[in-house]
């Protein structure tokens, strides 16, 4: 190996009384190597990297150990020698750019403040030298992106937009941290080639930290799995995916799913009958700018989808295909501007006051966001329990949110905790449990494992399954995560632009695709396989508006 660049030794971070998030970590990052930092939630990798940059909080964190960075000390260091550094020499791209952009600060101005203090460049030159990386990074109109604001941008042109930024100073060391999570397949798939590149080409290492395996071994050369703050493994990317040493590491590894997975026995038929729930030719317009003025896009054209008793479909696309827009229609959070849906055989759209909220017991939705959509305030068993006072149906309902949450697998002894006080995981059982509070006949899923950690997301998955097989429940499962889908799904419906391009059973459309899109979509999906790193991925085709659906082959749907 070659010199180290960063190397680390005994780093230990605690909070308060707290306990110690970071226990002992030693690990060296060398020139132009691609270090992952891996484990769940908690694990510590987050704490360390923030301890490497110098931005925990000093009042509430102590920071022990040895960190070096080109021989010179990081812990030790100064303030103002730790801000040099930063930006200049070591680069970071957060997980979440809207909340690490500054919302009032244009582009430009945000990218050019580092050319101005470490590079001392005039204003003319350093918004050349930002519009360039913009370019370079893939925006197109780099000068025009220069003087709009974060909120004008796309997930996945902000994400590329802070590793313009990280990258413009051409650091030494680029640490980051989730910088993919929230971004579909496609972009996900060109997020990790960018910043391949581009470390390649600058000669810069980086330091990674994620929970998401395909993406560990789509980009890392060597693995260091952290678990409660401590280093249970540390291997080449290779060796660890094929022989990992630590069980923690193995039973990770095990709880990933793979697009590429058929072992998962599906239905022989799918349910014929009448539906529990169709959309038919459903359209939503939404028009940007104050009073309905602005930009006009079209969020649904003309979609038609059943869902049968007991059935898994799921709904897959990038963002902005319409998805989600599709799933808050079904339950009556936005209204289509044309088109029905029938939930039960009744036409949802047509209903009033207290015919709609006894007819939403039928129909429920579980959101992307628990902490988001859980009422801070309320405890478990309140909020479990809402839904059936809404109804009238106060008598009984502690008593019944007591056995949701068993059924989900929380314990009766959390009715009273506040959601802040449950685990990530536990907080999206939480919303399932409220979900199934009314007994309904098919829930709206909307990304309800996209934040959760790879053995959290296979325990919930495996709870949905569980509940759909055991209690006849349908679910409108809607993914970006085709890996997930092929794991849940009896069928597949693929959206692009507001339109379905092909729908059929799940092993037919993932092994089988027809569609041009769908062949690129599966093909962007990340493998948990390092031999695989590098193939060459067939491109997004260009967006155009597609035609009817025909039958290709038997209940296998595509659009001409």
């Amino acid at each position: 190996m070659s010199e180290a660049l960063l190397s680390v030794r005994n780093l230990g971070v605690a909070y308060g009384g707290a306990g110690r998030a970071v226990d002992g970590v030693s690990f060296d990052v060398a020139r132009g190597e691609a270090v992952a930092l891996v484990g769940e939630s908690g694990s510590g990798k987050t704490a360390t990297a923030l301890a490497l940059m110098g931005l925990l909080p000093p009042r509430t964190a102590r920071v022990s150990g040895s960190v070096l960075f080109e021989g010179h000390g990081l812990l030790s260091a100064a303030p103002d020698a730790i801000r040099r550094l930063r930006g200049a020499r070591i680069g970071m791209v957060f997980q979440e750019p809207m909340t690490s952009l500054n919302p009032v600060l244009t582009i430009g101005r945000q990218m050019t403040e580092g050319l101005f203090v470490h590079r001392g460049l005039t204003r003319r030159a350093a918004e050349a030298r930002a519009a360039a990386m913009l370019e370079r990074v893939g925006l197109s109109e780099p000068v025009q992106r220069l003087r709009q604001y974060p909120h004008e941008l796309s997930g996945g042109m902000r994400q590329r937009t802070m590793i313009a930024m990280a990258m413009v100073l051409e650091p030494a060391l680029l640490v980051a941290d989730e910088p993919t999570t929230a971004l579909d397949v496609s972009i996900q798939a060109q997020v990790l080639a960018l910043m391949a590149e581009l470390t390649r080409e600058f000669g810069t290492s980086l330091l990674l930290i994620t929970h998401d395996m395909g993406v560990v071994a789509e980009t890392a050369d060597r693995v260091v799995v952290l678990r409660h703050g401590k280093v249970v493994e540390e291997a080449p990317a290779r060796t660890l995916f094929r022989a990992p040493q630590a069980r923690y590491t193995a039973d990770l590894l095990a709880a990933v799913p793979r697009i590429d997975d058929r072992s998962r026995a599906r239905r022989a038929d799918l349910v014929a009958g009448q539906p529990i729930l169709r959309f038919d030719a459903v359209s939503k317009v939404f028009r940007g700018g104050s009073f309905g003025g602005g930009r006009r896009v079209q969020a649904l054209d003309q979609v038609s989808l059943d869902v049968h008793a007991g059935e898994v479909v799921a709904l897959v696309g990038e963002s902005g295909s319409g998805k989600s827009t599709l799933g808050r229609v079904a339950v009556r959070l936005t209204r289509p501007d044309s088109g029905s849906v029938f939930v039960a055989g009744g036409d949802f759209t047509q209903l009033r006051g207290r015919a709609l909220r006894e007819a939403r017991a039928g129909i429920q939705m579980i959101f992307q966001d628990p902490f988001a959509s859980l009422d801070p305030l309320r405890t478990a068993g309140q909020t479990i329990a809402e839904p059936l006072v809404v109804l009238g149906r106060r008598a009984g309902a502690r008593d019944r949110a007591a056995e949701l949450m068993e059924r989900v697998g929380l314990s009766r002894s959390m009715l009273d905790r506040k959601p802040h006080q449950f685990s990530g995981g536990q907080r999206q059982r939480l919303a399932i449990a409220r979900a199934l509070a009314t007994g309904p006949a098919i829930v709206i899923a909307d990304e309800p494992t996209s934040a959760l950690d790879v053995s959290v997301q296979a325990q919930v998955l495996d709870l949905l399954a569980a509940l759909q097989r055991d209690g006849g429940l349908a679910l409108l499962f809607i993914s970006h995560d085709l890996a997930v889908v092929r794991r849940i799904a009896d069928r597949v419906a693929v959206m692009r632009n507001g339109r379905i391009v092909e729908v059929g059973r799940a092993d037919d459309v993932l092994d089988r695709p027809a569609h041009p899109y769908t062949r690129a979509l599966i093909d962007a999906a990340p493998m948990p396989d390092p031999e695989r790193r590098g193939r060459v991925r067939l491109p997004i085709p260009p967006a155009a508006r597609p035609g009817p659906l025909h039958e290709i082959a038997p209940k296998h749907w595509v659009a001409t």
